[in-house]
């Protein structure tokens, strides 16, 4: 009883203690922006992490990715959407033109295999607005004089992608190659077309890309957009599933302003990092992504339920890469691996020398890729008997070129001093599915943020350092 009575009166005190620190102290910081974490927020970027589209089946049966854009404001906007293969090498550009409270679905396999964007009341500032909505042309003071021209449907090309650019977006998407590249792989050999999109909301309609030092000129910096994506894939003999998950939302930080506008920003570094401009590297202002994840699996059980993960890196390449560069955007090591089963049990990642051919390897992953949770690359299971755990991943890619060295540690905006490493950026999105019925679609757990040092590794350990036991990162760089 004493002891119990003495342990109340311990707590008792401490949440005293607590009310007069709350009363007298005040947080570090008020300003909800000012955050690297990656929320469901409306943003000025989105990201779709992985696309697959099967571009040699019919439509009733093709494997597809679609994915919804919505501004969420009266003012019109543009979104800008670039594709990728998954070596991140640019092979498409497009953009919406969003009306107020506009929204817009995109289907990749009418882009990849038929050539067709969207309607063109869809996509140029054509669209009559609705009773809410503001002016196409007017309606946005941070439009630049040119959108009103860009933007219209003779200027976008009436929404269709010529003939010849719809052979090389394919072939650069399933074959890795391009006549711009006839002697050098741009992305990996696959059935399906397959890379990632980024979504930016821009000034005006252009066909730049973000590997363009003209391209920051025309980001705009208002968190506006939303969006979702699905995979479906309707063949009953292959699939007979979908999942939906919502895009990745990517917040400018301090949000607002002019086109191309410099204002400082308490971000280390941004998520369009290795393209900007050497000059002004963080004017796009964009949140970092993290590089450690959490992600739930199961591989087997009665209904043989399967896992993938679908993962997508920050690539190597800056805006001076050559043809032959992006082969290296190809098997990137990572920091750790842990396969955990249900009773706790690890197996841990035994890196192994990158193959030759560029193939993914065990604990290497390209730009963007889809895997199964029971594949090599990934630790094995312990031996158990267990059909599910969960999977520890530390993504860092142990540094980029793209960067000078003394680039490649952050420097807190606040602070001279180095803090370490870089992290390189990641997502996860974890699949499970089963029975030709079942499917779900997920973001792994952020063990961190973008800010975050870079958790420890073997690699990056220095004399007398220890690597800390797996768990969430702190929130804040020291």
């Amino acid at each position: 009883m004493r002891k119990t009575i003495f342990i109340l009166s311990l707590l008792l005190l401490a949440a005293v203690s607590h009310a007069a620190t709350f009363a007298t102290g005040a947080p570090s910081t008020t300003n909800n922006d000012d955050s690297c974490d990656i929320a469901l927020l409306p943003a000025a970027t989105l990201l779709l992490p992985y696309f697959e589209v099967e571009v040699a089946a019919p439509p009733a049966t093709a494997a597809t990715t679609l994915f919804t854009i919505v501004n969420v404001t009266q003012q019109p906007q543009i979104a800008h959407v670039t594709l990728w293969t998954d070596l991140a090498y640019p092979v498409l550009t497009f953009n919406i033109f969003l009306t107020g409270y506009d929204v817009q679905a995109i289907n990749l396999y009418d882009v990849i295999v038929r050539g067709q964007i969207a309607p063109l009341s869809g996509t140029s500032n054509a669209t009559t607005p609705g009773a809410r909505s503001l002016s196409n042309t007017t309606g946005n003071p941070r439009f630049a004089d040119s959108a009103a021209t860009n933007c219209s449907p003779s200027s976008q090309g009436g929404g269709v992608v010529p003939a010849l650019l719809v052979t090389e977006v394919r072939k650069a998407l399933t074959a890795g190659m391009t006549s711009s590249c006839p002697n050098a792989f741009v992305g990996e050999v696959h059935d399906v077309a397959a890379g990632y999109a980024t979504i930016d909301l821009v000034s005006t309609c252009s066909a730049h890309l973000p590997s363009d030092a003209a391209y920051y000129g025309e980001l705009l910096y208002d968190n506006v957009l939303t969006g979702d994506y699905q995979y479906i894939n309707p063949n009953a003999t292959t699939g007979n599933y979908a999942g939906g998950n919502p895009l990745v939302h990517i917040r400018a930080i301090p949000e607002g302003g002019a086109a191309g506008q410099i204002v400082g920003t308490d971000l280390p570094y941004t998520f369009y990092d290795r393209l900007t401009p050497a000059e002004t590297r963080r004017i796009d202002r964009r949140q970092p992504l993290p590089s450690t994840f959490a992600a739930r699996f199961i591989d087997g059980g009665p209904t043989s339920f399967q896992t993938d993960f679908n993962i997508w890196r920050e690539a190597l390449t800056g805006t001076s890469a050559t043809c032959l560069d992006y082969e290296r955007n190809g098997p990137m090591e990572v920091a750790d691996l842990v396969r955990f089963d249900e009773r706790e049990n690890p197996t841990e990642l035994v890196p192994l020398p990158i193959l030759d051919p560029p193939l993914p390897g065990y604990g290497q992953f390209r730009v963007t890729s889809r895997t199964n949770a029971a594949s090599y690359v990934f630790p094995s299971l312990s031996g158990s008997g267990d059909v599910g755990g969960w999977m520890y991943l530390s993504l860092n890619n142990l540094g980029s070129d793209a960067y000078s060295v003394a680039a490649n540690f952050d420097y807190h905006a606040n602070s001279s001093s180095i803090h370490g490493p870089r992290q390189s950026q990641n997502w996860v999105t974890v699949s499970m599915f089963a029975e030709g019925r079942y499917s779900t679609l997920t973001d792994a757990t952020m063990l961190a943020n973008g800010c975050t040092r870079s958790p420890a590794s073997p690699l990056f350990a220095v004399e007398g350092s220890t690597v800390p036991p797996i768990g969430p990162g702190p929130n804040v760089v020291p």
